[in-house]
């Protein structure tokens, strides 16, 4: 006699214990991947990416043409 399916779906992996991994210290812009420096906290991470500017970034902040009505 076989045993029984109980589920369709995969079993998730466990995961193993211990601490959580820190978060990395370097800081890039997501426009353009250039390498702002380095950030120990949330608070100096925000700083220097508010300060980088790029044209990828200026162009993201603007309205996007829209789909011409036929």
């Amino acid at each position: 006699m076989y045993p029984a399916i109980t589920t369709t779906h995969a079993i998730p992996p466990r995961v193993p214990r211990g601490r959580l991994l820190q978060e990395s210290t370097a800081v890039h812009c997501c426009h353009c991947a250039t390498h702002l420096g380095e950030a120990s906290d949330r608070k100096k991470r925000e700083e220097l990416q508010a300060s980088h500017q790029c044209s990828a970034k200026s162009l993201a902040k603007k309205p996007a043409a829209s789909v011409p009505y036929n």
